[in-house]
């Protein structure tokens, strides 16, 4: 009989090696908000705009989708400070200067998904001192 224990105990300690995802006893509980962050980058680049992926996430909460968007305007805003845009600004000399800058910062803003933020935009405006005019 301890024999035929023993099989079995082997049997469910393989099926549960097998069968179980690595590290899911460790996992904490799932952050809906991290999720919804990877989903949205992902949307993103995957070429819906701003539009598309807000009614592709109808199942959230206006908090939710605030929350969110306060996360990639800050991102894009981050991003922007480390290419030193304020620095490009000052030392730009011609027209075509500030519309490469202005390309810099509308590929930024697509990458976030963010084109018809008007926050963002004015965020944008206030913190390097420069208009977006037909993004």
């Amino acid at each position: 009989m301890a024999f035929k224990t023993k099989v079995v105990l082997v049997v469910l300690l393989v099926a549960l090696l097998i069968g179980v995802p690595p590290g899911l006893g460790q996992q904490s509980p799932e952050d809906s908000r991290e999720d919804l962050y990877s989903i949205w980058i992902k949307l993103s680049m995957m070429g819906h705009n701003q539009s598309e992926i807000e009614g592709i996430l109808t199942g959230i909460t206006e908090q939710q989708l605030q929350h969110l968007k306060n996360r990639l305007r800050r991102d894009v805003l981050n991003t922007l400070t480390h290419l030193n845009l304020s620095n490009e600004i000052e030392l730009s000399r011609t027209e075509q200067d500030l519309v490469m800058i202005r390309d810099k910062i509308r590929t930024e803003i697509r990458f976030a998904g963010l084109e018809n933020d008007l926050l963002l935009q004015r965020m944008i405006r206030h913190k390097f001192g420069i208009a977006l005019e037909n993004i």
